[in-house]
């Protein structure tokens, strides 16, 4: 006698999923972004060191009433000052960004992060190319990075951010940065002697952020 063996009815496979890399992406973005802003921190610190310089001959020149020396150190001083505070504000402004993308879990975080971030990288880009060329250069390859993560990352999963929110967020960290490179500069760098005629003091000020 003959038994049959129970039908098994054999399931059919899910079709799997699109996957997307994301993790070693970001981290290598993240490698860059550390590397350029030690290259500005190194930058600061040693145009903080030639202020120092420079500051002392000034004050040497004005002891011995030498006045047209003295507002020669002092106007060199003005426009090295205005360039530390670009630097400062955006070795900190990209420091804000580097926090911010390894705080990236997944997609969701991708559009809401990397938007501004552009932004941002895009800005600093810009006001670095006539101080630290290898510097500026060196952000426009990341920001093609940024750029080319948020393409596919909204072609996988159809998200996409909004540019008024990406331009608002980029310019409150730029403000935020200026506003911290201008506490850290007036504890860092000591006022010039009042007698002292600074050509370019009024000048020497930098826009806290140019985004359209």
């Amino acid at each position: 006698m003959k038994f049959r063996l129970p039908f098994r009815q054999e399931k059919a496979e899910e079709p799997q999923p699109r996957t997307y890399v994301l993790s070693p992406r970001i981290n290598n973005i993240l490698i860059q972004l550390r590397v350029q802003a030690e290259k500005l921190k190194r930058t600061y610190q040693r145009l903080l060191a030639r202020d120092r310089e420079l500051f002392e001959a000034c004050v040497g020149a004005e002891q011995e009433l030498d006045r047209d020396r003295a507002t020669i150190y002092a106007n060199e001083i003005a426009q090295l000052r205005k360039m530390s505070r670009t630097i400062l504000k955006s070795q900190i402004s990209l420091e804000k960004v580097i926090l911010r993308l390894e705080t990236i879990k997944d997609f969701g975080d991708v559009m809401n992060v990397l938007g501004p971030a552009t932004k941002i990288v895009k800005q600093i880009q810009s006001e670095l190319t006539g101080i630290v060329p290898e510097v500026a250069h060196n952000l426009g390859v990341i920001d093609e990075m940024l750029e080319s993560v948020i393409v596919e990352a909204g072609s996988f999963t159809g998200a996409t951010t909004t540019v008024m929110v990406a331009d608002s967020e980029a310019r409150r960290i730029l403000e935020e940065a200026a506003e911290i490179a201008a506490q850290r500069m007036s504890k860092q760098f000591p006022e010039l002697p009042e007698r002292v005629d600074v050509g370019s003091r009024e000048n020497s000020r930098t826009p806290t952020s140019d985004i359209p």
